[in-house]
């Protein structure tokens, strides 16, 4: 029988845990040879499985099975793509697979703790994104030193490929906050909410800094009318989409609007002449992640639609469309926090290792699920 002791200690062990796997998901220091967040989060990640109760949620359960699923579609995937060249990568496939570990984790963990503790977590994890983003653009300024002739200059990173990656994360946390907000739940307060506003416009990226006025403008939208809403939402974005490509391959270029812009419409087009290269078995199984350089001349994908039909492939594609609708029927229309600025942003800006977005996904579920009152509210 476990003595008021031990359970005090399991109760602060649980919780530690609960923040180190959302902490996991935006620590980084990608300048070292190797990243000590892999690290540091797989550990994390077999310290988790410790506090297995002999209980595992709906929403956890597919989270493993799209887990296990994932790594037979990528095994096939990279084993094929390796007939075609010996430079496959897999780094960025076991990322992927560490990603939703991280997503299944936090449910398990976080049905374990009470509300409270949840709050007092969140409100941990945004003084620590906020000092750690701070770092991150002082650091893009001592490397830009005082001799930058444009933007593309503050965008080198320390911590990150570069600062189109630490966007997406304040992207994603700004949007948790605005529906941790929205549901009563925690408000981060003004001066908060306004310091990650100042930290997504000086990330410089356009396509996140889009994606959250459209993903706020979205989420203030009608509440009752809210999964119409987003399907036509998607019915237009897709339409848009395709028009814009089709405009593109006749002659059409966006290099007066964008230079950097009107690249990811060269790489769709590169990546639409190149697309009968590639064998049958990889179009269904795809390529594994990191691998589109390959048909680009070393050029990264960048774009969501070019990831998932070359680097997913069909079925992966599928895999990944189901998840996020098991996903959105277990946590409802508040889902679209976050899968509106991902589909904006993902246009011209996306990648496949986001552990920010399941974590974040599987705090949003157990809100959801588990809340049921009112605490520690302002206004933004």
């Amino acid at each position: 029988m476990l003595t008021k002791k031990h359970m005090y200690s399991r109760g602060v062990s649980r919780s530690l845990c609960f923040f180190l796997l959302i902490f996991c998901s935006f620590f980084s220091i990608n300048s070292f040879l190797i990243n000590p967040t892999y690290i540091f989060g797989l550990l994390t990640l077999i310290f988790s499985f410790f506090f297995f109760n002999g209980k595992v949620d709906k929403l956890e359960f597919i989270f493993y099975v799209y887990f296990f699923i994932s790594i037979l579609l990528f095994f096939i995937a990279i084993y094929y793509f390796s007939i075609i060249t010996n430079d496959e990568k897999i780094l960025s496939s076991i990322l992927y697979l560490y990603c939703i570990l991280l997503g299944s984790q936090t449910i398990a963990l976080g049905m374990l703790l009470s509300r409270e503790k949840r709050v007092s977590i969140y409100r941990v994890v945004y003084s620590f994104l906020i000092i750690f983003m701070i770092l991150e653009l002082f650091f893009r300024v001592v490397f830009a030193g005082g001799h930058a002739s444009s933007f593309y200059d503050y965008k080198q990173s320390l911590f990150f490929t570069d600062s189109n990656f630490s966007s997406f994360i304040v992207l994603f946390f700004l949007m948790f906050a605005l529906f941790l907000k929205d549901k009563k739940i925690y408000n981060i307060g003004v001066a908060k909410f306004s310091i990650l506003i100042f930290l997504l416009v000086m990330t410089f990226s356009r396509a996140s800094i889009f994606a959250y006025f459209v993903g706020y403008l979205f989420v203030r939208s009608n509440i009752k009318y809210k999964t119409a809403i987003f399907f036509s939402f998607l019915i237009v974005y897709f339409y848009v989409f395709y028009r814009m490509v089709s405009n593109y391959i006749d002659g059409a270029s966006y290099r007066d609007l964008d230079g950097s812009f009107n690249s990811k419409f060269y790489l769709i087009s590169v990546a639409i002449d190149n697309y009968s290269k590639l064998p049958l078995v990889n179009k269904f199984f795809g390529i594994g992640l990191n691998n589109f350089p390959y048909y680009a001349d070393g050029r990264f994908a960048h774009n969501i639609f070019i990831t998932f039909i070359y680097e997913f492939g069909y079925l992966g594609s599928i895999g990944f469309i189901l998840f996020i609708f098991y996903s959105y029927k277990k946590i409802g229309k508040d889902y679209t926090y976050l899968l509106i600025p991902m589909l904006v942003a993902g246009f011209s800006l996306f990648s496949a290792y986001m552990p920010f977005f399941f974590v974040l996904s599987a705090c949003m579920y157990i809100e959801i699920k588990k809340n049921h009152g009112k605490t520690d509210m302002g206004a933004i």
